[in-house]
């Protein structure tokens, strides 16, 4: 009796020696990352060479191909393993702008703040037209019949007059302590997700909604058509259209202009007062495949039987085309390389295999993340196959460049546990949210639906939706240093905690 007692005694006294043993490496390595992380940080260099210098990253574009190849040779300098490209469209075209120019004549001079949509074709060089108004083409019987023989030589003013934001309002924001802990209360009743083969379907759909419309008004001899989007004033809002694909229609020049012009030409038709507008657009449709690339890199495992699992880190490399793209998405590709680098510097061995994609077509419909998916993971409408059991997590970033304030659990309860714990370390520099919800749009609902343990982090939102998602001012002045280098560190011990852990996150029942 009394030797099983001691027997006994010797197990707890080594179990309570190896868990504080485990406490103590997990302090010291948090310590080191942020050490590194917070006094060498490289992310801000590297987010300014790739949104200055190699600028926007349009699917199908050459720009895109640019930057990807830059990307690929910073993951070599940190060490990476296994870089490589990984094709995800065969047939999705590139286009680029030469040159524009759109301004009002008459009844006076005005130069008019505008962006073509992307894959709007040239116009027939320099071309002049009154304007006419165009309220909604969500009835084209009504259109057809309202405008037949009325749009020749026509510049069509597309949509109402704008809501007014007013200059007080506030510009950035982050999340409130009663906001998070109101996400935390969410109930899994309450979430609903679609499946991706029916969102693809849906956003076939969606995204053409107006292709009959522009049709139409070219067929009926239209120059061009001018919209806007009620933002801030003084913000153009271009992104789509989203025939991207070789053989897509060709919208006639489309433009994106400033509230506050789109506003005055509304009003001036108001007022019996037809503005002239003379513009001019110049771009190049080409196709070329070899630009459609994801980006991946690892740091290979070195734990025998663990080796052969991923943690899979995953953030959209593509942007649109008028800004730079600094927080839709470049902020975020570039945390997960510095959160690598920093691993990778402190000489961190990982157990598990810690793999990084940068995903090419995400604004059009996951292209990019959808294809490496089923490449790896077998068919879309197919049961996953054996390699998707062997992804522990999938960790993605895509909510602007604000700081991280938990995570969306994607309706998988299991995995709070998980998170807590990962969080409870590091509460002085992010809020340890944990909300049931699914966040929307973004590449981890891919991976969502082959049933791996998918997550998108909680983000603050700062000028994202107000300012930048989409627009002319996705530019570096939007991103703040401090958490861009919070970021890296959180995501660099949450990687680590994950690849510790002895067995995978729990995926969905």
């Amino acid at each position: 009796m009394k030797l099983k007692n001691s027997i006994a005694l010797l197990l707890l006294i080594g179990l309570s020696s190896s868990g504080f043993t485990q406490i103590a490496n997990e302090k010291n390595m948090l310590s080191a990352i942020s050490d590194e992380g917070f006094n060498n940080s490289e992310a801000m260099t590297r987010l300014s060479q790739l949104t200055d210098v190699y600028g926007q990253r349009l699917t199908g574009s050459r720009s895109y191909l640019k930057a990807a190849n830059w990307v690929s040779d910073e993951m070599k300098k940190i060490d990476l393993q296994n870089v490589h490209f990984e094709n995800y469209c065969a047939d999705c075209r590139g286009w680029d702008i030469k040159s524009f120019n759109v301004e009002m004549v008459a009844p006076n001079y005005m130069n008019i703040s505008a962006y073509p949509l992307a894959m709007s074709k040239s116009s027939k060089g320099t071309v002049s037209g009154s304007v006419i108004s165009i309220e909604s083409f969500s009835d084209m019987n009504d259109v057809r019949k309202q405008f037949k023989g009325k749009l020749n030589g026509k510049i069509v003013l597309l949509g109402k007059e704008p809501k007014k934001k007013s200059l007080t309002d506030t510009i950035e924001f982050r999340f409130t302590e009663s906001e998070l802990k109101k996400m935390e209360q969410k109930k899994t009743a309450e979430i609903k997700t679609t499946p991706l083969p029916e969102l693809f379907e849906g956003w076939k759909t969606e995204d053409r909604t107006d292709q009959d419309f522009l049709e139409f008004i070219e067929a009926e001899g239209a120059l061009a058509v001018l919209t806007t989007k009620s933002m801030y004033l003084g913000v153009l809002h271009p992104s789509g259209t989203y025939y991207y694909k070789n053989g897509d229609l060709k919208p006639l020049p489309y433009f994106a202009i400033m509230p506050e012009h789109f506003s005055r030409l509304y009003r001036m038709i108001q007022l019996k007062t037809t503005p002239t507008i003379r513009l001019n657009l110049e771009t190049e449709f080409y196709s070329e495949p070899e630009n459609n690339v994801n980006i991946i890199g690892e740091i290979t495992g070195n734990d025998p039987k663990l080796k052969s699992e991923s943690i899979l880190l995953g953030a959209h490399f593509d942007s649109w085309h008028s800004g730079t793209g600094a927080t839709d998405n470049g902020a975020n590709a570039i945390v997960l390389i510095e959160a690598l680098r920093i691993l990778k510097k402190l000489k961190y061995q990982p157990k598990r295999t810690l793999k990084i994609g940068l995903w090419g077509g995400e604004e059009q419909a996951f292209l990019g993340s959808a294809a490496y998916a089923e490449k790896h993971f077998g068919v879309l409408d197919k049961k996953p196959n054996k390699a998707s059991k062997k992804i522990s997590a999938y960790l993605n970033l895509d909510n602007g460049a604000g700081l991280i304030r938990g995570i969306y659990l994607q309706n998988n309860e299991l995995a709070r546990p998980v998170f807590k714990k990962i969080f409870d370390p590091i509460a002085t520099i992010t809020n340890n949210a944990i909300t049931i919800e699914n966040n929307l749009s973004t590449d981890h609902e891919t991976f969502d639906y082959y049933n791996i343990p998918a997550f998108q982090f909680i983000q603050d939102n700062l000028a994202y939706q107000s300012v930048t998602h989409h627009t002319n001012l996705d530019f570096l002045e939007y991103v703040h240093e401090d958490d861009l280098m919070k970021n890296a560190v959180i995501l660099a011990f949450t990687i680590y905690s994950l690849d510790n852990m002895q067995n995978q996150v729990p995926r969905k029942l």
